[in-house]
């Protein structure tokens, strides 16, 4: 998480004093690695434990009834992701200024202003009995691996003198919540667009935002001038985005096209990679019954988000739908205690929140809401003197206008035993909407939307609407049983790799900022290709690293015939290639770059002094200009077609020399997985680093997004699946499993980062079914009730 690293300076300062890189202190630090042998008795248990690793430290817990399998995991997690899971906290909470300082009190005023610690609270006691008893299990395990802990804490606790608070059982549902935020993003391309005032028209929202063939015009509304600084203020007082925009695939082929007559399931979520990763493999089961889940779990939650339970799998995609609103509001002129709506003058919301800087005295700043959402212009005070009338900035998400159920639906489907049960189970998912595909050992297989998508008041604007106007807020939501749902198609197949789920036949607006279909396209082509699959098959369709796109591209650049002998060279090379991405040849080193090239000469044209905020592949404006017909050539499209390639070849040679033969993709595309304090510092930055160098790109199914606009590592990958699977529902415990980059979240385990390498080369682990499979050298620790 961003926030940590502005603990860097304090870890260097430690590392100065006590030499932290010596073999004293290493030793010292050794002592903070968790016990993974012997026994620990615990109170509150309602029988043994045995948490048994393998050789990659994954867990395979047996207990003797559910409820201890929660607290297992708390316990677990409290272990190996220390430092992880308070982050979790703090910042669902709006607290992490407490151990980095002042330089966190933006993230902290947003999320505070978010109040998810209210509806994480108010949740936990509307919650089920099952939810309940899950969150109080796993906080007596986080809590009992911390009172547990006698040796070193982790180095960023060491920095700051922190020290974790007893873990409260509401704290659970703050994961979730955290991880809807990360997933929803169009309120920000709405802000965007307020930005741009009077450049924004229908050819620009059409480069930026297309549409990918569904037959949707471009929905514009009209733009004021007078509030792109403004709203050019807000941003800049905002926290910024955690990196590029969210992606995964999720898979089914149905038993038609298997070799077993059953369905496989694949599944690889991407979010930003680091060390260590956002999830955590597990397989828990109860003894003596037919209780096991397996696969991702997430430090802070009390639930398997991604696996099986022995009977269905499934997966999730982000669906991209609209979520969110920014509504302007107008402050009442005669009363600057109220605002204006379509009834008259109301009173806002009022909030007095106390922040905690680290080092700093105390902060008292007041919150508002309107009936439209919280206030978010007041976090800055120039954001607030820049509106030219008085205007308010409020934002409305899912999680602020209704309850928040999801964690309760996230239980019901650890339950389900089959495709129905698992779709009834998300009548209660509030957010992030997402695709759910579901796979059963009937043979069954379904994908569906999940999550609560607004009926808008006044339909759907790309803009901020005025709240003043009538023409805001919402009605509702799209009523469960009218959400997009198949099962069993005649084509034996589901897939989506986010782009748009439905076509323009469905009824109700679900958003204008789908992903390309590229993906999508090469999955289809690869579950068409063949009949007899296997588990094998589809490891290796995770792994595959065709670009849909650089074929389409190409094929567009069929016109251009480069005067310059290198750029005419890089250029056959393209189009004799096979479109493979490879980390060790050269062509997706050529053509990225030269995507790159293209794209900030056309975004330049488009937005002018906005193009720096605006780091997004945009494959749409390349096509366009690869076709020659983009409005943003600046009259000639062939010449910035050109003089892109000719600076590639320019760029390319400053970095890597003169001969083509020996450039690789893989010397700019590797995955780094920075740990965003430890990363920073001199030799332990080094000594840290993993750098593995990667298939695939931003386009592939093998997805390894970069920042482009990153100077110094444009291609450095840096958001992926940082967890995949392939479910056989012929056998789901032969299924296969990796995380990235390892299991622990401490420096000097064994497992910071063991499985990179496997990850890497698009390698999975199976998870041992039994005792006997983890051999007799495995790593046992047991928990047990005081004697």
């Amino acid at each position: 998480m961003r926030a940590l690293k502005w603990i860097g300076a304090g870890v260097l300062a430690l590392a100065l004093l006590t030499g932290i890189v010596g073999g004293g202190a290493l030793l010292y630090l050794r002592t903070g690695l968790p016990d993974t042998r012997g026994e620990i008795r615990i109170a509150g248990l309602e029988g043994e434990i045995e948490i048994v690793r393998d050789a990659f430290g994954v867990p395979h817990v047996w207990t003797s009834s559910e409820r201890d399998l929660w607290l297992a995991l708390g316990f677990l997690h409290a272990q190996d992701r220390a430092v992880q899971l308070e982050l979790v906290r703090l910042l669902g909470q709006g607290r992490v200024a407490e151990i980095v300082g002042p330089r966190a009190l933006p993230i902290d005023r947003f999320y505070r202003a978010l109040d998810l610690s209210r509806a994480a609270r108010n949740a936990y006691v509307a919650a089920s009995p099952e939810l309940r008893q899950r969150a109080d299990a796993y906080a007596a395990g986080v809590n009992a691996a911390l009172a547990s802990r006698d040796g070193a804490p982790p180095p960023e606790f060491l920095a700051t003198g922190h020290k974790p608070e007893r873990w409260e059982s509401w704290q659970t549902l703050l994961w979730g919540q955290l991880m809807a935020m990360q997933l929803t993003g169009d309120w920000r391309d709405e802000l965007f667009r307020l930005r741009l005032g009077e450049r924004y028209n229908a050819e620009l929202e059409t480069a930026l935002w297309p549409q990918w063939g569904t037959g949707d015009a471009a929905i514009v509304a009209q733009a004021d001038p007078e509030l792109a600084k403004w709203a050019t203020a807000i941003a800049n007082a905002l926290p910024r985005p955690a990196g590029p925009d969210q992606a995964s695939n999720t898979w089914i082929a149905g038993g038609a096209k298997t070799a077993t007559g059953k369905p496989i399931l694949a599944s690889d979520p991407h979010l930003g990679l680091g060390a260590p990763g956002q999830w955590y493999l597990a397989r828990l089961a109860v003894t003596g019954t037919d209780i096991v889940y397996a696969g991702a779990t997430a430090p802070g939650a009390p639930a398997l988000v991604l696996g099986h339970n022995g009977r269905i799998a499934w997966g999730f995609t982000t669906t991209n739908a609209d979520t969110a609103d920014l509504t302007i509001e107008r402050v009442d002129p005669a009363n600057p205690a109220l605002y204006l709506t379509p009834e008259g003058p109301r009173a806002f919301e009022l909030r007095e929140e106390v922040f905690q800087a680290r080092g700093a005295a105390p902060v008292t700043l007041t919150m508002r809401r309107t009936r439209n959402g919280i206030v978010i212009s007041d976090f800055d005070a120039g954001a607030a003197s820049a509106a030219p009338n008085g205007e308010l900035l409020a934002l409305m998400l899912p999680v602020i206008a209704a309850p928040d159920t999801t964690a309760d639906a996230i239980v019901r489907l650890n339950r389900a035993n089959n495709v129905a049960e698992a779709f009834d189970a998300t009548r209660q998912w509030l957010a992030p909407v997402q695709n759910m595909s579901v796979a059963d050992r009937n043979g069954t297989i379904g994908l569906r939307v999940v999550g609560a998508i607004p009926l808008r008041n006044g339909g759907d604007s790309p803009l901020p609407k005025r709240g003043w106007t009538g023409a805001s807020g919402w009605q509702g939501f799209v009523p469960f049983d009218r959400m997009p749902a198949r099962v069993d198609p005649a084509n034996a197949r589901l897939s989506n790799g986010n782009d748009r789920v439905v076509g323009s036949e469905w009824p109700f607006y679900l958003g204008r900022s789908f992903d390309a279909p590229f993906r999508q396209k090469r999955i289809v082509e690869m579950l068409d290709l063949r009949g007899g699959q296997t588990p094998a098959y589809h490891e290796a369709m995770l792994a595959d690293a065709v670009s849909v796109f650089a074929r389409d591209a190409i094929a567009a650049a069929s016109w251009l015939s480069p005067v310059e002998p290198r750029a005419r060279a890089a250029l056959e090379r393209l189009r004799a290639w096979d479109n493979a991405v490879r980390a060790d040849k050269p062509e997706g080193l050529i053509f990225n770059v030269w995507v790159r090239e293209m794209t900030r000469r056309l975004t330049q044209n488009a937005l002018g002094d906005l193009a720096a905020d605006f780091g997004r592949e945009r494959p749409r404006m390349v096509l366009d200009a690869l076709n020659r017909n983009s409005p943003y050539c600046a009259g000639d499209c062939p010449k910035l077609v050109s003089d892109s390639l000719v600076a590639t070849i320019e760029w390319i040679e400053t970095r890597h020399g003169r001969s083509l033969d020996r450039w690789r993709w893989g010397d700019e595309h590797n995955a780094p997985f920075d740990n965003p304090v430890l990363s920073r510092l001199p030799l332990i930055g080094w000594f840290l680093s993993v750098d593995i160098p990667t298939d695939g790109d931003y386009f592939t199914v093998n997805r390894g997004a970069n920042s482009a606009r990153d100077p110094d590592r444009p291609f450095a990958h840096i958001h992926g699946a940082g967890y995949r699977a392939v479910y056989d529902l012929a056998d789901l415990d032969a299924s296969l499993f990796v995380v990235a980059p390892g299991q622990s979240g401490h420096p000097l385990s064994a497992h910071w980062a063991d499985l990179a390498p496997i990850w890497a080369s698009g390698r999975h682990l199976r998870l041992a079914r039994n005792r006997t499979e983890l051999g007799s050298d495995a790593d046992i620790l047991r928990l047990a009730p005081p004697r």
